[in-house]
């Protein structure tokens, strides 16, 4: 096993896979348990010495070495490399070596005990060979010629692969587990083979009925979501540059399917130098909302600094109160969604940067604007926003935010993120629900056991064919 990820927080999701694997291990009755690396999010010692002591106390004999996530925090890095099981151990006459290469190398004595390898001997790692430090690398490299059929597990990679003489772990991570869903790999020395036992987080069936579209080109879009029978439908500031009339009656060919989740997006809102500064649509996007009846309202975490808000004690109140006053036309029965938001190229990681990206940030101001609002004031969690927020993303992962806020949830935007070359993108189509940067496993599962609000699930995309690709991902998860 490998890849789990156990943040701080107690009542996250991975908690539930680490007692789910300790039942299956049990009653599978396993003659060793390898633990390949990254036990923890970020290096807490209190986190790896909890999963360590549960695995010890099952009884069953236990070889671990930390991952590079596990090396993340400097006041414990060392005591945990230094944690790692001893290179050679022998179980029931098999050999097992444990390479800590947590740090991205092998120290010689290491490679020197490796030579011991027999064919039926197990070798465990975190990285791929391809991760080691290039003179470590070559000396792995000539190992591996000289004892071709040894096996070589490795985690890291989040996903399973099998060659004739390796296999890459698939992550137990429900927000990292790639392809599939998180899950153990049992081997078995004498028929040499693998099989997995999965900790399932399919795409819930009532998910389908919560589905909607954040229309960027509203025309076309709304007449999508008409097509498509979709039953939640998000307007963004740019539809008051299109014409009025054309808008309300899409909208009301849409309401007539008998639709009634409908929300606006609202625009930024400034704070600088004791002022609240609203875009200029601002007030006419809430107008509009009105107008159309929407049910409900988005506003994203507002445009001021970490700085700002720690020195100026009136800052988040005095946004709050703008915003109620904006919405005083607003029916009582209406919901207001505050949206987290994500570190940019421009931020960095201090008290400079905007506020909002934490759960903490995000709660304090929902809990501002709920004390002035008169309508249901929530969190209109974004998944996406969550993912691609390093180095916040390290200590909060999606299952972190799902725990913190879940009860607070009003609605959601789902959106998966692209990475090419270091460079991210944003708000793109999900083309497996298991992605390489974003799984929604963790979502899944925290719908399914009721742990978070069954509320408006949005595609939020805008790159070309999003929609379509992601909802055709999404009906071949129903077959």
């Amino acid at each position: 096993m490998c890849d789990l990820h156990l943040p701080f927080d107690r009542n996250a999701l991975q908690y539930d896979v680490l007692a789910w694997a300790i039942d299956d291990l049990t009653k599978k009755k396993a003659d060793c348990i390898i633990f390949a690396g990254d036990m923890t999010a970020d290096g807490n010692m209190g986190v790896y010495q909890y999963c360590v002591d549960r695995l010890k106390n099952i009884g069953i004999p236990f070889l671990y070495i930390p991952g590079n996530s596990d090396l993340r925090d400097v006041n414990s890095k060392k005591a945990i490399y230094e944690n790692a099981s001893d290179c050679l151990t022998i179980v029931n006459g098999v050999k097992f070596f444990a390479l800590n290469d947590s740090d991205g190398r092998l120290l010689d004595e290491q490679l020197d005990i490796l030579e011991q390898t027999e064919e039926n001997s197990i070798v465990f790692m975190h990285h791929p060979t391809v991760c080691i430090v290039k003179e470590q690398r070559e000396k792995l490299l000539k190992w591996r010629t000289r004892n071709p059929k040894t096996k070589l597990f490795f985690g890291h990679e989040h996903r399973f692969d099998e060659g004739s003489n390796f296999v890459s772990l698939q992550a137990m991570d429900p927000d990292k587990a790639i392809g599939e869903n998180p899950c153990i790999t049992y081997y078995d020395t004498e028929t040499e083979r693998c099989s997995k036992s999965y900790y399932f987080c399919p795409v819930p069936t009532d998910l389908y009925g919560y589905m909607g579209i954040s229309c960027y080109k509203p025309q076309e879009e709304i007449r999508y979501a008409i097509n498509k029978g979709l039953k939640c439908l998000e307007l963004r500031p740019n539809v008051l540059s299109f014409n009025e009339e054309e808008i309300i009656d899409l909208i009301s060919e849409w309401r007539k399917l008998g639709n009634t989740n409908l929300s606006i997006h609202l625009s930024e809102i400034r704070y600088e130098n004791g002022l609240v500064i609203p875009d200029w649509n601002y007030q006419n996007l809430v107008d509009f909302g009105v107008k159309l009846k929407a049910e409900r309202f988005t506003q994203h975490v507002p445009v001021v600094s970490v700085k700002t808000v720690k020195e100026d004690a009136e800052t988040l109140d005095k946004i709050a109160v703008y915003i109620a006053k904006a919405l005083e036309k607003v029916p009582r029965e209406g919901v207001l969604g505050i949206e987290n938001m994500h570190m940019t190229k421009q931020d960095e990681a201090n008290d400079n940067r905007r506020f909002g990206y934490t759960p903490e940030e995000t709660l304090l101001f929902m809990q501002k604007v709920k004390e002035k609002c008169q309508q249901t004031v929530g969190i209109n969690f974004d998944i996406g926003h969550a993912r691609n927020n390093a180095p916040y993303s390290q200590k909060y992962q999606i299952s972190t935010w799902l725990s913190m806020l879940g009860q607070y949830i009003i609605g959601y935007h789902l959106h998966q993120v692209k990475e090419e070359g270091g460079v991210f993108e944003n708000h793109t189509a999900i083309d497996d629900v298991y992605g390489r940067l974003i799984s929604f496993a963790s979502f899944f599962r925290c719908w399914s056991d009721k742990r978070i609000s069954h509320a408006p699930a949005i595609f939020e995309m805008r790159t070309k064919n999003a929609y379509p690709i992601t909802l055709s991902t999404f009906e071949e998860c129903k077959k």
